[in-house]
């Protein structure tokens, strides 16, 4: 495994995107609990993607565009549902929506939102492969171990997020105007998020 694997997976797990907002919405309402759930759904929704690259499932995708957008509709339309949820419940104690009260449910919701993006799926296939020698005896297995890392650098990352969202929230939650506007917040980028998601094509 490549020192230029690491870094470049390192900076994609930093860079945020869905993931890192609903960690930190899990943390900002629940705490530090709901930072490491939050961080646990994060690289427990990279696994499924990791799986069907390296069976080949993506290639469905690719040869099928109607799966391909209607995953990707279907995802998007998820996104703004979680908005629309932060935008009702803007009032109340910075919780999600329905914010899930257990760790399954902050997982299953969580990975809901990665399962849900067909891109990551596309981007496993044309990233992974790049760093596999052709020389490899085992060229699955490394990928596979490649797909390990990734989920642990992205569970470090969204738990670090998470931490300092915790801290953040312990002290905003005696400033009431502020907590609403950063779930207004939550929930305007969710709906972007969504929207950009249905919007984008492939």
């Amino acid at each position: 495994m490549s020192v230029e694997f690491f870094l470049v997976s390192l900076i994609l797990a930093i860079v945020p995107g869905t993931g890192v907002v609903f960690t930190l919405a899990c943390a900002m309402s629940q705490g530090l609990r709901g930072a490491v759930w939050g961080a646990v759904a994060g690289a427990v929704g990279v696994i499924p993607h990791l799986v069907a690259a390296g069976l080949g499932l993506s290639a469905l995708l690719i040869a099928y565009p109607l799966m391909y957008d209607g995953l990707r509709i279907l995802g998007g339309a998820y996104l703004i549902w979680l908005a629309v949820q932060a935008w009702r419940h803007r009032h109340d104690t910075l919780e999600v929506g329905s914010a899930p009260a257990t760790g399954a449910q902050i997982v299953a919701q969580g990975a809901l939102i990665n399962l849900l993006n067909p891109k990551l799926t596309l981007f496993f296939v044309s990233f992974l492969p790049q760093f596999v020698p052709p020389t490899d005896p085992a060229p699955m297995l490394t990928m596979g171990l490649m797909g390990l890392v990734l989920v642990a650098q992205t569970f470090v990352v969204f738990l670090a997020y998470g931490a300092l969202a915790a801290r953040a929230g312990d002290l905003l939650r005696r400033r009431p105007r502020i907590m609403v506007l950063f779930q207004t917040g939550i929930a305007l980028l969710f709906a972007g998020l969504g929207l950009r998601v249905i919007l984008g094509g492939r």
